[in-house]
């Protein structure tokens, strides 16, 4: 079999990067995902936080998802469940439940999150385009790709 190396093999600060700011901002590196590796049933990338930054409550209707904490620390919420998270914890988000992630540190929170089937990329790159995000921004791009965001008093 054949492989191109530039689709398989990532080296540190490969990767699509985009980035809005707003009220709700971010970073993301977009690894692998259709677009890129054909034949692909997943999508990873590495979201970064600053101290402060939140990925709001969320849950997809589709997807199932994992997160592994690369660096950094915060809190991820899954369901009703809280749980500091440092380096090398692992969160499994099943299709359906509500999570979401607050960087509580002083240093940026990085964070792999596989997911599949992939889809939910694409939010990231219309957040990239929009360049400001507002959380109904958020929560409208959300909303196309089966992502239901839960206002912020949920």
């Amino acid at each position: 079999m054949s492989l191109d190396p530039a689709k398989h093999i990532f080296a540190p600060g490969d990767g699509e990067a985009l980035q809005w700011s707003g009220p709700v901002s971010g970073r993301v590196s977009i690894m692998v995902d259709p677009t890129k590796t054909a034949n692909t049933e997943l999508c990873v990338l590495i979201q970064t936080l600053n101290p402060g930054e939140a990925v709001p409550s969320h849950h997809h209707e589709r997807a199932e998802q994992v997160l592994f904490v690369l660096s950094g620390s915060g809190r991820v919420s899954l369901a009703e469940h809280e749980v500091d998270a440092g380096p090398g914890t692992m969160v499994h988000v099943p299709r359906g439940v509500s999570h979401s992630i607050l960087n509580t540190g002083n240093e940026p929170m990085s964070i792999l999150e596989t997911t599949s089937p992939p889809g939910f990329q694409e939010l990231f790159r219309k957040l990239d385009k929009l360049g400001e995000a507002r959380p109904e921004d958020i929560a409208s791009i959300g909303a196309e790709h089966d992502i239901v965001v839960q206002p912020p008093d949920e």
